[in-house]
């Protein structure tokens, strides 16, 4: 069974800040679940 962590971010800015910020968490293998206004819900996969 997978297990995962999760992270809730709030993003305020423009677009380019958005994707910057965006784009550095899928560097660290955060992928983007859900957008709510400017709340970002991020998961990654826990590996044991």
């Amino acid at each position: 069974m997978r297990k995962y962590e999760y992270k809730c971010i709030l993003i305020l800015g423009l677009s380019e800040k958005t994707s910057r910020i965006l784009t550095e968490y899928g560097k660290q293998g955060w992928e983007l679940t859900c957008v709510w206004w400017a709340w970002y819900y991020l998961r990654r996969e826990i590996t044991e």
